[in-house]
Parts: C-alpha cells; sequence; structure tokens
C-alpha cells in the first residue's frame, strides 16, 4: 500500500509540473498568463483575470484537500496524521537524495515559491498602473493579492524556517520575494523577513478594509448587487487577513496582537447585529440532507479556496480508506485525543471506521465536497473561527479563556471543565490538534509547542526536535 500511495505522491507531483529538472534556480519561476504582462495590469478585467490565475495555481496544487497544504498531502504527513503517506515522513526522516521524499520537497517548495510569482508582478503591476484602475477593483484585488503572498511567506518559514523558540536571529533563512528577479534573490533574517510579512499583511488589511462588500454583507452573501465580489468566504477576503494576522503573530510569539486579532473576528457582527461568522454545531449538521452535510464548517470559514473544478472527493486520496490510520497500529490513539469522549461532534461526523478488517480510521472532513452537494460546501479553508477561538483561550486572560471555551465546548459537544492556568496550554494544544487534524496546519501545532511525540507518530521514530522541525532546503537551492 505504502508503495501504492508513493506513486500516486509522484505522479501528481510531476503532473503539477511541481519538479522541473531544468531549473538552475529554485526561486526563480516566471509567472504564466495569456495576456502579455504590459497591460494585464492596465485594467480592471485584466488584473481580475490575473487574480484568478492566482487563484487556480493555489488551488490546483496547494490549497486544496489532496494538496501539499491540504489533509492528504505534505504538510500533514510531516504531521503523521495518516499512517500510509509514506513512512519516511511520518518518521521525519528527511533523505531528500531519495526520490519520492525529494520529489515531495522538492514539490512543496517550488509550489509555494511559484504562487508567490504569480502574485508578486501583480502587485507591483497594479501599483505601477493605479491611476487606470477602478478604486474598489484596486483596493480589493491588491489587498487580496498581499493577504495571499503573506499567507504562502507564512507556510514558507514555518516549514522550512526556525522552530519559534530557537530563532538564531543572526543567520538567513529565506528570501520574501516582493519584487519579481531573475538572479539570486537575497535570504533574510527571520525578524526581517516576519518584517516583510507584516508589511504585507497590514496593507492589505488596510486595503480591504475601504472596499470588501462582506464588511456590509453577510460573510455568505450571493446577492449584494455586484458580479464580482460574491462569496467573499471563498476569497482572501477582510477578515480572512485579521485571521491571517492573528495566525502569523502567535507563531511569532507576539501574544497580544494574536488576541486582539483573533478578538475583532470573534465579536466582528453583521449591520443587523448579528455574528459575522458561527461556530459550527450539531445544528448545522442538521441541517443538511443525506450527502450532503458540511464538513468543513462553511459558516466558519475566514477565508478559502473554492476548490469545486479540481476536487473530486470520490476520486480523491480520501475516497474509501486511502488515508487512514490503520487501528492494528493506533487502535486507541483518537480515543485517547477525545478523552473517550465519542459524544464529541468532531469525533462523531469527521472520524470514519470501516468496523471490519482491515480495521482502520479515515477523515470525512471533505466528503462534503462531492460534486452532488451544496456548492458553498466545496470551499477548502484556509482559516476558520475555531482558530480564533482556540487562539483566545491560549492568549487571552483565564477569564477571557474560558468565557470562549465555554462557548467552544457547547458547540463541539464537550463537557465544560475550566481552564486553569497549570493545565492550559497542554489542554489547549490538544484541541488544535483535534480541530486543525487534515487541514495542512498541525504541523506546525506541534512545531510551534515544541511537542516531542506527535499524536499519531510510529513508535519507533525519534522524538522531535530541531531535526524533525526544521526541513531541509531542496539541494538545487544551493
Amino acid at each position: 500500500m505504502i508503495d501504492k500511495m508513493k506513486k500516486s505522491f509522484y505522479i501528481l507531483w510531476m503532473a503539477l509540473g511541481l519538479v522541473s529538472g531544468a531549473c538552475t534556480d529554485w526561486l526563480t519561476v516566471q509567472p504564466k498568463t495569456t495576456i502579455v504582462a504590459d497591460h494585464l495590469y492596465t485594467t480592471d478585467a485584466g488584473v481580475e483575470q490575473a487574480l484568478n490565475g492566482t487563484y487556480i495555481l493555489m488551488k490546483t496544487s496547494v490549497y486544496n484537500p489532496g494538496g501539499i497544504m491540504g489533509g492528504a498531502g505534505f504538510a500533514e504527513g510531516l504531521a503523521a496524521t495518516w499512517s500510509n503517506m509514506g513512512n519516511d515522513l511520518n518518521k521525519h526522516i528527511y533523505n531528500i537524495n531519495n526520490e519520492f521524499v525529494g520529489s515531495m520537497f522538492d514539490g512543496a517548495f517550488m509550489g509555494l515559491y511559484k504562487i508567490i510569482s504569480n502574485a508578486t508582478p501583480l502587485i507591483n503591476g497594479m501599483e505601477q498602473n493605479k491611476e487606470l484602475l477602478s478604486e474598489e477593483v484596486y483596493n480589493i484585488v491588491k489587498g487580496e493579492a498581499l493577504a495571499i503572498r503573506a499567507c504562502v511567506h507564512l507556510d514558507l518559514i514555518r516549514l522550512w524556517g526556525p522552530m519559534p523558540t530557537k530563532v538564531d536571529r543572526t543567520k538567513t533563512y529565506l528570501p520574501y520575494v516582493t519584487e519579481y528577479s531573475t538572479s539570486k534573490y537575497t535570504y533574510h533574517t527571520y525578524d526581517e523577513y516576519m518584517e516583510k510579512l507584516f508589511a504585507d499583511l497590514n496593507e492589505a488589511e488596510a486595503l480591504l478594509k475601504k472596499s470588501d462588500p462582506i464588511l456590509n454583507f453577510p460573510a455568505n452573501n450571493t446577492t449584494n448587487g455586484s458580479t464580482k465580489w460574491l462569496k467573499r468566504q471563498c476569497h482572501f477576503n477582510y477578515y480572512g487577513v485579521l485571521g491571517l494576522q492573528s495566525r502569523a503573530r502567535l507563531w511569532y510569539g507576539d501574544k497580544e496582537e494574536a488576541l486582539r486579532y483573533a478578538k475583532m473576528v470573534k465579536e466582528a457582527v453583521n449591520t443587523d447585529g448579528t455574528p459575522k461568522f458561527k461556530l459550527g454545531d450539531q445544528a448545522l449538521f442538521s441541517s443538511f440532507g443525506d450527502g450532503a452535510w458540511d464538513g468543513t464548517m462553511y459558516p466558519e470559514h475566514l477565508c478559502g479556496v473554492d476548490v469545486s473544478e479540481v476536487f473530486d472527493y470520490n476520486k480523491s486520496s480520501f475516497g474509501g480508506t486511502n488515508v487512514k490510520v490503520e487501528m492494528t497500529n493506533m487502535a486507541f490513539s483518537f480515543l485517547e485525543l477525545y478523552d473517550n469522549n465519542t459524544s464529541d461532534l468532531r469525533f462523531q461526523v469527521w472520524l470514519y471506521s470501516t468496523r471490519r478488517p482491515p480495521f482502520n480510521v479515515t477523515c470525512r472532513k471533505y466528503e462534503c465536497m462531492r460534486p452532488d452537494t451544496r456548492a458553498e460546501a466545496t470551499n477548502m479553508p484556509v482559516v476558520r473561527l475555531s482558530e480564533m477561538y482556540l487562539t483566545i483561550m491560549e492568549c487571552g486572560t483565564l477569564t477571557e479563556a474560558n468565557a470562549a471555551f465555554e462557548e467552544f465546548c457547547t458547540a463541539r459537544k464537550m463537557t465544560y471543565v475550566p481552564l486553569m492556568e497549570g493545565d492550559r496550554k497542554e489542554r489547549v494544544t490538544r484541541e488544535f490538534i483535534k480541530e486543525l487534524m487534515a487541514e495542512g496546519q498541525n504541523f506546525f501545532t506541534y512545531k510551534r509547542n515544541e511537542v516531542k511525540r506527535m499524536f499519531n507518530q510510529p513508535e519507533d521514530s525519534d522524538d522531535c526536535d530541531i531535526q524533525q522541525y526544521v526541513l531541509p532546503l531542496p539541494p538545487k537551492e544551493f
């Protein structure tokens, strides 16, 4: 089975064009478009098309359930979520000279920088031609492009950068690409890199605050009178940027700012006073018919990528038992993770056991993305409201943390037991792992919290530290 999975992954990377032996400089990636670049950024229609092209690249290779940052992709393999995603990845054996492992590392690194190579010329081209664009288009398109660039750079530094608690302030780690170049890019120190990332997020926040219709209409609104800006949760909208701000600040160790942004999202309301976003609960799942339930909890999505054109659940890695935890090895792992609380909503709706040989557990989070279901259920979440609750639980005062935790417990069908300062970190970390499983985020939860043993990590693997958490750069990058 492992050999079959390895072959499938390798074919995937090759098909997406993420492995290229002809590229001598890994970061010299030219953006591709059907419109001549000189004219692409001079009209509203041109920049909108360029932005759509960036989203297409994102959802084709990276932000989809089977993509690099998806539930069955590279990042989830590093988190040892599934027992048959590649034994070397699960064990954190990074032999990049191995054909399978090397292709995955190369594909992930190049795939992320390809998105940046598309977003950056768009951002700079719009700035050069600002006077030719309408104010609304300029603010929204550039704001989204900046947010995309920051999001991808954050994923890169969280993968190939240092553990946040073990940063060498004198070392250069990765380039933060803000200008397209045919020569080598400048590598930045960790603080320089994060400063540039926050600058992108700050500008995106300011631009979108001026024009994003999500501020004046419900998040899921599809009839706001504009044909341009519908389904804002399927884009990097204003609230998605606030969520990314919170995520990035938490990673950087600025808990005060992480908390501030998380609360801004949690407290956001529509013009009629109703919450802008709402935690998924039993009522949400009960509102859908058989085969149409919303496993990704769409009302929680702060931002995401619509994968309806590129992802078919029935043909994906999640179909049947392809991506799984084998019960023979991990029989009690999920029960232990959930403290034997099988009534937890997430345990009930996200996990599925065949209950027949070979016994295994697989994920149903993306079952909603079958083509015969509701259109809004095909959105791959990048940031969800629940992450903001978890951030408040980690960073707020104990009173703030417990207020958020009690709401969270009610939505997820958990018995509320107040957090104490002595157990808060451990319990909140556990909730992060339960909540973000199969969304490409758990490796970062483990890395940020210096977790020695991941939840499903093979018993015969080493404890996790710098060697396991800081990925080696692809050889061609040197």
